[in-house]
Order: structure tokens, then C-alpha cells, then sequence
């Protein structure tokens, strides 16, 4: 995905079994989050999350952040929006 003016960036929180990741990803302007993800993003194996904070959900601790990571759909849990 080209980012442009007809997509924006959300902050997010993925979950998943192991770590809750605090992030970034860019969806199309006019998409809710769920839609972007059932439709615009529905055949990527992966999700592009930028502005990264890792936490590891076992013992809390902050694993380092990243700029850019790939999340593997199939190990997300739950996303929530902050916006």
C-alpha cells in the first residue's frame, strides 16, 4: 500500500498469545479498522505495525521497540483502536 493522502495511519494495540504490541498501521482514509482488515488487508499473511512498543504479556517487561515489524495474522488475537 502506497502511503498517500487517501490512507492514514491508527494507533493500535495487537494482542497476541505472547506479547500486547502498541503501533501504527496505515489503512485506507474511508476504512474503519475491522474493514481494512477483512477487506483491503484480507489476503496478506502480514501486517506491516510501525512505531512499535513490545510487551511481554508474562512478565510485563518492555522488549525494545522497533520502527517497522511484520505481524503474522494468524498469531493476532485482538486489535483494538485508539482513535
Amino acid at each position: 500500500m502506497v502511503i498517500g493522502e487517501n490512507t492514514r495511519k491508527v494507533e493500535v494495540i495487537i494482542l497476541t498469545n505472547e506479547f500486547i504490541i502498541q503501533g501504527r498501521i496505515t489503512i485506507p482514509a474511508n476504512m474503519r479498522v475491522s474493514d481494512a482488515l477483512n477487506k483491503f488487508l484480507k489476503n496478506q499473511t502480514f501486517i506491516p505495525v510501525t512505531e512499535t512498543i513490545i510487551t511481554v504479556i508474562k512478565n510485563g517487561e518492555e522488549v525494545e521497540g522497533n520502527q517497522f515489524i511484520l505481524i503474522n495474522k494468524e498469531q493476532i488475537v485482538g486489535i483494538i483502536p485508539q482513535d
